[in-house]
């Protein structure tokens, strides 16, 4: 098998004569690998001592452990990012206390943090004050339909279909920007 993928690689058979170990010029000044029967204690430990250093040295691989470290923790960050800001912790069987989103508070102040990234209103000023500014402008809502649903019941019957549509519109105009919102 191993010549034919030579041959189709393209490869020749090696024409030099195998390695001869006795014709050897160089000649090792220790037998390697040692006979550790032969040696003392004192010489098998240090013998041991040197081979583990050289396996450390010779299987540390700097670029290998960087990004088997940064895959990691990359991993462990997603993971802890995902259960935090989307599992559906209430849906799941493991749940200790079925129906009850643990990160709750969080997920809310994301929410708010990302709305007010999104909109064109200025998102300055703490939680409590976009709390109060969010309520306000709840029941401003809620008054401006009850005002629309008045004058839907009286003050259209005059009207043509596109009068009202007209101030339908215009009503939600200023309900938006009533709310801070403009288009």
């Amino acid at each position: 098998m191993l010549q034919l993928i030579r041959r189709l690689l393209g490869r020749q058979r090696s024409t030099l004569p195998p390695f001869d170990f006795a014709r050897n010029r160089y000649k090792a000044k220790k037998e390697w690998p040692p006979n550790l029967r032969e040696l003392t204690e004192r010489q098998q430990f240090r013998f041991e001592r040197k081979y583990k250093r050289r396996l450390r040295m010779k299987s540390i691989k700097p670029a290998w452990n960087k990004w088997t470290t940064i895959v990691q923790w990359s991993l462990i960050g997603w993971v802890l990012v995902y259960g935090v800001f989307w599992y559906d912790f209430a849906k799941d069987p493991m749940n200790p206390r079925p129906g009850e989103q643990p990160f709750k508070g969080i997920r809310a102040w994301m929410k708010s943090w990302t709305d007010s990234f999104w909109s064109h209103t200025s998102g300055s000023g703490s939680r409590e004050e976009n709390l109060r500014r969010l309520e306000s402008t709840e029941v401003e809502s809620e008054k401006a339909k009850e005002r629309a649903s008045e004058t839907a019941t009286t003050g259209f019957t005059s009207l043509n279909p596109a009068q009202v549509q007209a101030k339908l519109r215009d009503q939600e105009i200023a309900r938006d920007r009533a709310q801070g919102f403009y288009r």
